[in-house]
This record gives C-alpha cells, sequence and structure tokens, in this order.
C-alpha cells in the first residue's frame, strides 16, 4: 500500500517550477469540453437564450401573470441574461496567467497537478457535456482551474460567481471575460429571475461547448472540511439529462488542496462571529500584501470522470417530453431529487478521497493528541509521530505528501509557514501567542454576530482554532475508525457488567453490536463528516482490520470480549473527534439550560448567542468538563443546529424560521447520550495556562 501512496504522488508536477511555467503567449488550441457540429460564442449563446421557444412562452407567461405587454417582459429578460452571462476575452485572460504564474512563484514553493488524473480526464472528454466541481476552500479554487485548463489546453469552462464580485469596480468586468458568470445568492423572490437563470444554465449544459464550473458545497468552507452538498446549482445543470436533450452529463470531482489557505485568519475571525469583509476592488488590492508571505504547496487533483447516466444505472437515455416546456414548468420528480442527492454525496465522496494530506496536517492531528495527554513535543517526537500518522493514512488509502526522507526539514519549514499558529520554544513546540490587546484594537467587539468575546476569550480560541482546522481534512479518512474505537470503548465498559452476571456475548453478536454503535455515532455526525457513500460495510470491515493491525482493538474469537489499548495512535483518533464531540454536547446543554420548554420558541442567533457566552464563561472558570474553545466556532454550532433539526431534535418555523423543541424526539436524553460519548475521551477539560492551551487528562 505505501509504494503505491508513494507511486501516486510522483504524479503531480510542480506546473511553476523553472522551466515548467506556462507560455501564457502560446498558440491557444484548447481540447473543447463537449464536441458539436456548431460552436457558439457568448454573444451568440445569450441570443439563442433570449429567442428560444421556450424563453417565448416564459416571457409569454410572465406578460399574462402581470398584465402587461410581452415586449416589457422581454426587455427585463434581456437585462437579467446581460447580467448573467459570460464572456470571453484572450488578451484579459493572458495578463491574468501572467499575473497568476509571478504571483504564484512569489508565494508558493509548488503548484502541483496530477498529470496522470489530467491525462486520463481529457480522454474522455468530448461525447458528452462537462461539470468540472472542484472542493471550496479558497477564492483561489476557480482562479486555478482556469490557469490549469490554459495550461494544459482544456477549454476555460463558464465559472458560476457570487453577484459580491459582480459589483466589484474593474474586477467583475475582468471576472466575466475570463469565464465567470454571475448569479445573485438569493433569487427565491425574484420569480422571473429563478426562470431566467434557469434557462442559461440550461442552454450552457445543452448547447455550449466549454463546460461548466461550480461549487457543490455552495460556499468556501471555513472550517476546512467538506460541507453538506448543495443541489440547486447541480439539479439545474442535469435538466438537459432528465429532458432527454443531452444523452449523457460527465461530472469531474476536482480535489484542491492547500499547505497553507491564503484567507486563513480572515476564516478563524470569521468563525468567532467577526463579520466577513465585503469583496471589493480596494480589498483586492489591499490583500496583495499576501505577496509578503509563503503558503507552502497546493494541490489539484482530477477524480475518475462520473457518467450521470451510468451512475443512475440508466441504460437507455432519457427522453420525456419536457425538453420544449419553459422554465417555470420544469419540475424534476422525487425519484429524480433523490438520485441527485445521491450523486451529490459521491461527488463529495471522490472529492475528499484526492485531497492531499500534508505535513502541516499530521503535525497538527499529531500535536494535538500530545496536547491532550499534557506532553511537551519535540521536533524528534514529531518526527515519529507523523511517520506513524502518515503509514496509517495510506493504509486508509489516502495520499500524503510527506517526504519521510527529509521530514525533520520539511516539519522545520512547514512550522515557519504557519508560524502564526506554532513555532518551537526552547526545542518543543508552543502555540504562538495571540496579545488581547492587539485583538481588542483590531476587532470592534460590537459587530460581532453573535456573542461579543471578550478580547482574552478571543485570545485563547484563535490558536486552538487554527489547529483545529488544518486538522479538519483529516477527518475525512479518521471518522468512521474513530467512531468505531468509541463503540469498542462502550462495550467494553459494558462487558464489565457481563462479567459479573457471567453473560459472554458470540462473536457474531459482539461483530453486530460494534457495528450498530458505530452507525449511532455516524448518524449524530452526518452532517458534520460528509462521508455517507453506501460503503458503510466494507469500511466497517476495513477500519476493523486496521485497529486490529495497530493494536487498538483486541477481539476475543472464542469469548466475544474486546480490550481497547488507548495507544498513541488510539488517542490520535479520538482526539480526532473530541472537539466536535464538544460541540454537540455543549449545544444541547445550552439548548436544553436556556430553552427547556417544548412551548418555548427561540431564534438560531439566540443560540448562538447563549452558547458563546457560555462556553466564554466554561473557558475563564478553567474547570468545566467537556469544553473546547472549538465550541465557540459558528459554523460548526450552525452545522450541528441543521443537524438538530434534520433529525427531529429540533422543529423549524418555515416562514419564520423560529426553532422550538420537538415533542417527539427528547434533547435531554440526548444530552445524555453525549455525555456518556465524552466520558470516553481521554480528557476532562481546556483551560489556558502559561499562554498554551492545556487539557487535564484521565489518562
Amino acid at each position: 500500500m505505501a509504494k503505491t501512496q508513494k507511486d501516486y504522488m510522483e504524479n503531480f508536477e510542480n506546473i511553476i517550477a523553472a522551466g515548467n511555467e506556462i507560455d501564457m503567449m502560446k498558440d491557444y488550441k484548447p481540447l473543447v469540453a463537449y464536441k458539436m457540429e456548431n460552436y457558439l460564442n457568448p454573444k451568440q449563446l445569450k441570443k439563442h437564450v433570449l429567442k428560444s421557444e421556450k424563453m417565448t412562452k416564459l416571457i409569454n407567461h410572465y406578460a399574462e401573470k402581470q398584465n402587461c405587454r410581452p415586449y416589457k417582459i422581454e426587455q427585463q429578460v434581456k437585462e437579467i441574461i446581460d447580467e448573467i452571462g459570460l464572456d470571453r476575452n484572450m488578451a484579459i485572460i493572458r495578463w491574468c496567467g501572467i499575473a497568476i504564474t509571478c504571483i504564484g512563484k512569489r508565494i508558493c514553493s509548488g503548484i502541483y497537478v496530477n498529470k496522470n488524473s489530467m491525462d486520463a480526464m481529457k480522454k474522455d472528454l468530448g461525447t458528452s457535456p462537462v461539470l468540472y466541481l472542484p472542493t471550496h476552500r479558497s477564492y483561489m479554487d476557480f482562479i486555478l482551474m482556469s490557469y490549469i485548463c490554459f495550461y494544459y489546453d482544456l477549454e476555460i469552462p463558464g465559472i458560476a460567481a457570487g453577484m459580491d464580485f459582480y459589483s466589484m469596480f474593474a474586477m467583475g468586468t475582468m471576472l466575466r471575460k475570463t469565464g465567470a458568470f454571475f448569479m445573485r445568492r438569493s433569487f427565491s423572490d425574484d420569480e422571473l429571475y429563478w426562470d431566467v437563470f434557469r434557462e442559461y444554465m440550461y442552454a450552457l449544459v445543452a448547447v455550449y461547448h466549454i463546460g461548466v464550473e461550480f461549487f457543490i458545497e455552495g460556499t468556501r468552507s471555513r472550517n476546512f472540511k467538506s460541507l453538506v452538498p448543495k443541489i440547486g446549482l447541480l439539479s439545474m445543470a442535469l435538466l438537459p439529462y432528465f429532458t432527454g436533450e443531452v444523452s449523457d452529463i460527465t461530472i469531474v470531482p476536482v480535489s484542491v488542496s492547500y499547505e497553507k489557505i491564503l484567507e486563513e485568519q480572515l476564516f478563524v475571525y470569521e468563525l468567532l462571529g467577526v463579520p466577513k469583509p465585503k469583496e471589493s476592488t480596494k480589498g483586492f488590492f489591499k490583500a496583495l500584501k499576501i505577496i509578503d508571505e509563503r503558503f507552502g504547496k497546493m494541490y489539484m487533483d482530477f477524480g475518475e470522470p462520473i457518467s450521470v447516466r451510468k451512475f443512475f444505472g440508466h441504460k437507455n437515455v432519457q427522453t420525456t417530453e419536457r425538453a420544449a416546456l419553459a422554465a417555470h414548468l420544469q419540475k424534476l420528480n422525487k425519484n429524480e431529487v433523490d438520485l441527485i442527492k445521491k450523486l451529490a454525496n459521491e461527488i463529495i465522496y471522490q472529492q475528499q478521497r484526492r485531497i492531499v494530506i500534508n505535513t502541516f496536517n499530521l503535525l497538527c492531528l499529531y500535536y494535538s493528541s500530545q496536547l491532550y495527554n499534557q506532553r511537551p513535543v519535540n521536533i524528534d517526537e514529531l518526527a515519529s509521530g507523523i511517520i506513524l500518522l502518515k503509514a496509517l493514512f495510506q493504509e486508509l488509502g489516502a495520499h500524503v505528501s510527506t517526504d519521510l526522507n527529509a521530514i525533520k526539514p520539511e516539519i522545520i519549514k512547514t512550522v515557519e509557514i504557519h508560524s502564526n499558529i506554532v513555532h518551537f520554544h526552547q526545542a518543543n513546540l508552543r502555540f504562538t501567542k495571540v496579545a488581547a490587546q492587539q485583538l481588542a484594537q483590531e476587532i470592534d467587539i460590537g459587530k460581532l454576530k453573535a456573542y461579543a468575546l471578550l478580547p482574552q476569550t478571543m485570545a485563547i480560541a484563535l490558536p486552538s482554532l487554527s489547529l483545529q482546522l488544518y486538522t479538519n481534512p483529516c477527518l475525512f479518512w479518521l471518522a468512521r475508525p474513530g467512531y468505531l474505537i468509541m463503540a469498542a470503548l462502550q462495550i467494553q465498559e459494558e462487558q464489565k457488567q457481563f462479567h459479573s452476571l457471567q453473560i459472554t456475548p458470540s462473536y457474531p453478536d459482539l461483530l453486530a453490536n460494534l457495528s450498530n454503535k458505530t452507525a449511532e455515532l455516524d448518524q449524530i455526525f452526518k452532517y458534520e463528516f460528509i462521508i455517507e457513500s453506501n460503503r458503510e460495510e466494507e469500511e466497517f470491515r476495513r477500519n476493523l482490520h486496521l485497529l486490529k493491525n495497530y493494536g487498538i482493538l483486541k477481539i476475543g474469537s472464542e469469548n466475544g470480549l474486546v480490550t481497547v489499548n488507548t495507544n498513541d495512535c488510539c488517542c490520535v483518533l479520538l482526539s480526532a473527534l473530541a472537539p466536535f464531540l464538544c460541540v454537540y454536547y455543549q449545544l444541547v446543554v445550552t439548548i436544553n439550560k436556556q430553552f427547556p420548554s417544548d412551548e418555548q420558541t427561540f431564534a438560531n442567533k439566540d443560540v448562538l448567542t447563549s452558547i458563546q457566552e457560555r462556553i466564554e464563561q466554561l473557558l475563564q472558570e478553567n474547570c468545566q468538563r467537556y469544553v473546547h474553545p472549538y465550541c465557540l466556532a459558528l459554523d460548526n454550532l450552525n452545522i450541528a443546529l441543521h443537524a438538530l433539526v434534520q433529525e427531529s431534535y429540533l422543529l423549524k418555523n418555515r416562514d419564520n424560521s423560529e426553532l422550538r423543541r420537538s415533542p417527539s424526539k427528547s434533547l435531554f436524553q440526548l444530552e445524555k447520550q453525549l455525555a456518556a460519548y465524552c466520558d470516553l475521551m481521554p480528557f476532562k477539560q481546556y483551560y489556558m495556562s502559561d499562554n498554551q492551551i492545556v487539557i487535564d487528562a484521565k489518562l
């Protein structure tokens, strides 16, 4: 396995290395994503949409609905199409490419692309429309995608961009001319806009040749892990397939990985409630100060193209009478929506499988586990821990960039890149201190989105949150092995009672029990870690084998008894889950304390404000159980609240979004369940000591 993974990383080439740089003045003859007899240009595409039979029906529908002449609606439609529509200017594309090369060589030690996966993807292009669906961690994602398409002579796809960029002076025009088409963040109240956008997207997929790129997560993930997929754009893009206008659609999952995210500091601040800065041209040029920083390596990998027709199990081309219907009459049925949701989860799954795990990810993971046990860590111990973790991740099937032949230089270099988070002090790795006084000057506490956190609290939270963000990409691989350990710990406790009763479970019963308890945790964190893929049984067997091999689980085949060895590897796996367990536990406790009655209604912000206030108090007291600074992170609290709604612990009013407790599922029972899980973890509390977060350990 290790040799295979090493060979895989050798497929990546640094496209900004000396001698590999792109020639932006080259004769650009790209491979088209979708071959057809006649090719439209951007202006012709807009005209095609405006003058189509479906648009005529749409215009007449709204003219009748609004009791006005059709030409008035047609004028509105034309303005909307002009607002949305992409354009193409090769001079601007070439100029942008030159700028990206110059900036990339200054701030990055490499932009690495998997040439083998790129070549394999190109072989599958041409026969059907193509959707490129990258992970979304940074605004760099869509810039990199266009740059790499030009580098490898692929048509630069049409890229869905938010109206935030459209309104930026000069920048909006530049983005449009490099292939961006614009969509409003929310247009649910504007039915005409919605229908016109759907018609434009339909044409972009069905009759245009360049391919379409959008982010299935909908927004940048501020916590550096995958979000629940949004199926709105995907549903629109697949409509030409469901109507039978195209016989298939090819989906290319794209994985973009960063050693250091450009927006890292902004994200950490936003997690604590600092408002997101508004995108502006002035802000863009101000952000160019990043050219004085170093961001390490960036990686891009392409997943195996997915045939929509094959994935859905359709043997024949879909043919329906819907192709000629106007957008306002196009409705997906429940079966189609369910298929799209299944496909969306598979795309997220494939994206995560090809995320490259780097040395700093492993360093954060190992360092966190040692903090939980109050152990100082020097570079030798870090090197040993990272070597252990690389082998573990490769056993799971992950791609790890760490070079074991230069492990210590890599550690030193990545710590230098992330010196705002950690540094070496007296030979041991330490958090980098964040001065509360500095935060008080930089942040307007009165403008925080939820509770007005003290600068001292933010100073405690920032290093810990930053460390956790770089741990999070590992959770795709570690969540389910971690669940299995927690299930085994539960059963180990239960066996103490069985022993006194002289009850010995059989081996098959034990495996079934382990599987059921693992599935319970999977259900709780279903919206936190997007790993649903219908591979649960296969992964359960793999993880069981892995944990046995690493000496974590010992299962008696004759007596059905399980023993958990809390060795270094076990502590790493549990420590990866610990912050999330704390978030869910503290959230449920807060709701139970603040809103104990089924009759009470409360807003999302009420919960966020209450829990941030409560966690701040607990951190200051230094004596409470199951507390982690990650409990202050608004994005994760919102994900956990969403999970409680989806699992019917909370009911949400569709009209005003107010929440109330569900009478059918008990949050008090869930609190007990989460507390029992917390008791299994090898720590009890977090507090600040000598500017270092320390965790009281049970071990």
